[in-house]
């Protein structure tokens, strides 16, 4: 795992509230720098960050954990970034 910098302009960002949804992280550090440390395939993690209920809750971990910040913070980004259900209509 790399000790980039950027990990911790991350969490700073996230704990000062610069950073207020999921996307913005990637426009601080590279997709590609974290799904490497993650241990992920690129097509599917920009995949998963472009849908990111697709993220398994370990996948969220590994991530805060690179980060530095509290998965509850990280998890909060991720359900913001989400679109609101679709309703079935009868």
């Amino acid at each position: 795992m790399s000790e980039d910098r950027r990990y911790n302009a991350i969490k700073s960002m996230v704990e000062d509230g610069s950073i207020s949804t999921f996307k913005e992280i990637f426009e601080v550090i590279p997709k590609t720098l974290v799904s490497k440390d993650m241990g992920m395939n690129y097509q599917t993690f920009t995949r998963k960050v472009t849908d990111p209920d697709l993220f398994t809750i370990r996948e969220v971990l590994s991530m805060s954990t690179l980060f530095g910040v509290n998965p509850d913070d990280l998890f909060k980004r991720i359900t913001a970034s989400l679109s609101p259900a679709k309703k079935k209509g009868k």
